[in-house]
């Protein structure tokens, strides 16, 4: 018997502690694990004690038959929506998520989310399990302050606040219990104070001996647990110094006594002002002590009648009617009989109480992992202070998952898939956390951004033996932000680019227009016969100025093309040395007093296959530079050759030359570089050069010394198939 009954109490007790453990670690989730009736009223069958910091309803009170319905708390505006929602879910068998209002027992609303899923029975959702959240405070802002106030108003016991350091001990505050208790309001009690029957003359004094560091009889008698006094008040140090006082009040004697329990503790000490010799009369004396002892009879008193009442209202929860039995049987049965049944049933109590407290384990396990393996985008995690993950579920971190089963004292120092940087990170946070704090950071696994709360839980005696960390995956936020940021760049960009454009614009339209408008003037001027000839040169200044406007209009033309794309090579086969010689012709119309262009090949024809109209642009674009950046009386080259199956071009000057500094930037578009800001151009034609090479699969290099000229080298493939 005894090993049976050892065995069961075992069980019992490993049940309570796994129950123990589940519950504290719903309790601690920061909102409302539930389980629900798919009726109507969403009937509550269990509800976790969150719900009476959102409600104002505890658990009982949910869950009771005749009590307060889920339904009647939400929201009449949401409750169409909530059931529309959840049974559409529960029909294609999926999770629901839902924001929906609910009032509180005060009347107060609160916004809630609400995570959950059906559990099915033959076919058809009986239960409905999840999680639910007070978003409140993210949605209005919410105020705490009106959580702590409520909880302390629910406190059962009355609780008195008096300001101590003001005199006599002024009431500040009573909460509802008190005024239930006593019958008085606060508005009765506050302000009022117990010592206004003392005569002022003793309250004085007294508050001068409390003020002091002198021990008066009062706090010997707390510290030796014995009597203390004096026969004549005014020989006692602390008091010595309030004769006056004291021979106005006509007391003359002092006797302190503790009140002591029945452990021994001091529970207060009675003092006793006399006006005559008090200590030289043994009958008040045992007056005092009976008075002591009746104290202390009371407080042992309330003590036993509060430990007995505790004790009957848990038999009566568990068993209504035991005290009939028990009266009944007592009739018939000796003393013993009736110790041995009170013993079995108490322990068919225990066995009761163990078998459901298992089920509630089992349910509340269940529902809790429901809950993490349907965490979305998220996952829970567990850690011990041996850094070993206990417990890992939700709808990310599969590979981390996996491998925990595998090793079921994983620390965080073997965990794959995170840097040495995320690991260290994390083993600082969670020595925090064990310590107390609640922290928020973000973390990288397997190219993935994650923010991560974490909350200590306090499982044995207040002490953290858990750090619950809570993972949310934010990369497509984070995606999402680049984004942003890559748009605002752009739109930056395309801010100084257009402020660019306007400047140039500006100054390279400028002067060709003022030489148009003064030669044009002159030419009026000019009416005689033999004026002829400075009109022809007038004319031909405004001819050059209007092909100089034609050009910065075709650049700006061609660079608007090749943002939007409208700019596709077109290759055809055509002679490249035939068509170097005519256009070489058509530049050395612009060239300075002396400078000549040469062409030189080693062929004399050279077929290739590239787009005419975009060589055209290349080659006049670089050889009009050249001229335009070279002194007079300097040779140009245009050099072509045919070999390896490559096609090379290269143009040479002797001219100005391109700054070091500068020649990282020269393909960008409205770049000039410094030694070239005197000399009209747009800063566009090397960008469009570049571009119109890379669409044939071309390529561009240069090399260039400031004040010795410059080479611009072309390649491409001899033969290429656009696309």
């Amino acid at each position: 018997m005894d090993q049976q009954n050892s065995k069961k109490e075992k069980g019992a007790s490993l049940l309570f502690e796994r129950d123990r453990k589940l519950r504290t670690l719903v309790e601690n989730l920061p909102g409302i694990v539930f389980r629900r009736k798919n009726d109507s009223d969403w009937t509550m069958q269990y509800i976790s004690d969150g719900c009476r910091w959102i409600t104002g309803y505890w658990p009982e009170k949910l869950c009771r038959s005749g009590g307060i319905t889920w339904a009647s708390l939400i929201h009449p505006m949401d409750r169409e929506d909530v059931w529309n929602t959840v049974q559409t879910a529960v029909s294609k068998k999926e999770k629901f998520q839902l924001k929906y209002r609910i009032t509180d027992k005060d009347g107060n609303v609160h916004w809630i989310s609400e995570t959950g899923i059906s559990v099915d029975k033959k076919g058809s959702a009986v239960y409905l399990e999840g999680y639910m959240q007070d978003i409140t405070v993210q949605i209005m802002g919410g105020n705490i302050n009106v959580i702590k106030e409520r909880a302390l108003e629910e406190v059962g016991n009355g609780i008195v606040i008096s300001n101590a350091q003001l005199k006599q001990f002024p009431i500040i505050y009573v909460n509802k219990a008190f005024e239930k208790n006593t019958g008085y309001t606060s508005e009765e009690v506050i302000k009022r104070v117990s010592g206004s029957k003392i005569h002022p003359a003793i309250a004085k004094a007294m508050d001068q001996v409390l003020e002091t560091s002198d021990p008066c009889p009062c706090t010997r008698a707390m510290q030796t647990k014995k009597k203390e006094g004096a026969a004549n008040i005014l020989d006692d140090p602390s008091w010595s110094k309030h004769g006056v006082p004291m021979i106005e009040a006509g007391i003359k004697s002092i006797r302190s006594t503790p009140v002591m329990d029945a452990d021994d503790n001091v529970q207060g000490v009675l003092s006793i002002f006399c006006p005559d010799g008090f200590l030289h009369s043994p009958q008040k004396e045992d007056i005092v002590d009976e008075m002591v002892g009746l104290v202390g009879l009371a407080i042992e008193q309330d003590k036993i009648r509060k430990r007995l009442q505790m004790n009957q209202e848990r038999l009566e929860a568990r068993s209504k009617g035991l005290e009939e039995e028990v009266e009944q049987r007592n009739k018939d049965l000796q003393q013993i009989l009736k110790e041995l049944r009170l013993a079995n049933f108490e322990l068919n109590v225990q066995i009761t109480d163990a078998q459901n407290a298992r089920k509630r384990a089992e349910i509340q396990e269940a529902m809790l992992l429901a809950i993490a393996q349907k965490f979305p985008k998220g996952a829970i995690i567990l850690v011990n202070e041996q850094m070993q993950i206990n417990f890992v579920e939700g709808a990310e971190l599969k590979f981390l998952q996996h491998q925990i089963r595998s090793n079921q004292e994983l620390s965080i120092n073997n965990l794959d898939g995170f840097s040495t940087k995320s690991k260290s990170l994390l083993l600082t946070c969670i020595k925090q956390t064990l310590k107390g704090k609640h922290l928020s950071f973000e973390i990288e696994y397997q190219k993935k951004n994650y923010i991560v709360n974490t909350t200590p839980l306090f499982i044995e005696n207040g002490r953290t033996s858990l750090a619950l960390l809570v993972l949310f995956n934010i990369s497509e936020r984070k995606r999402n932000e680049g984004r942003m940021l890559q748009n605002l760049v752009k739109e930056r960009e395309l801010s100084e680019l257009k402020t660019q454009f306007i400047g140039t614009a500006s100054h390279e339209f400028r002067a060709p227009l003022s030489v148009i408008l003064s030669s044009a003037s002159l030419i009026e001027k000019l009416n005689a016969p033999d004026k002829g000839e400075k009109r022809l040169a007038h004319l031909e200044k405004i001819k050059s100025n209007v092909r100089h406007l034609v050009n910065i209009l075709n650049d700006f033309l061609s660079v608007t093309k090749l943002d939007e794309g409208e700019t596709k090579a077109s290759p055809e086969y055509f002679d490249l040395l035939h068509f170097s010689s005519s256009l070489i012709e058509k530049v050395k119309m612009g060239k300075k007093k002396g400078q000549s262009i040469i062409l030189e090949c080693e062929k004399a024809e050279l077929e290739t296959f590239l787009d005419p109209k975009l060589m055209h642009l290349v080659l006049s674009n670089l050889l009009n530079n050249a001229i335009k950046y070279s002194n007079e009386d300097q040779p140009i080259i245009l050099k072509i050759e045919d070999k390896d199956h490559r096609l090379h071009l290269w143009v040479t000057d002797r001219g100005i030359g391109i700054p070091e500094d500068d020649q990282k930037h020269l393909f960008q578009r409205f770049f000039r570089a410094k030694n070239s800001v005197n000399i009209a151009g747009t800063g566009l034609g090397l960008h469009i050069v570049k571009t119109y090479v890379e669409l044939m699969d071309g390529k561009i290099d240069f090399e260039s010394k400031e004040n010795h000229g410059s080479t611009f080298k072309l390649e491409f493939p001899k033969k290429t198939l656009y696309k």
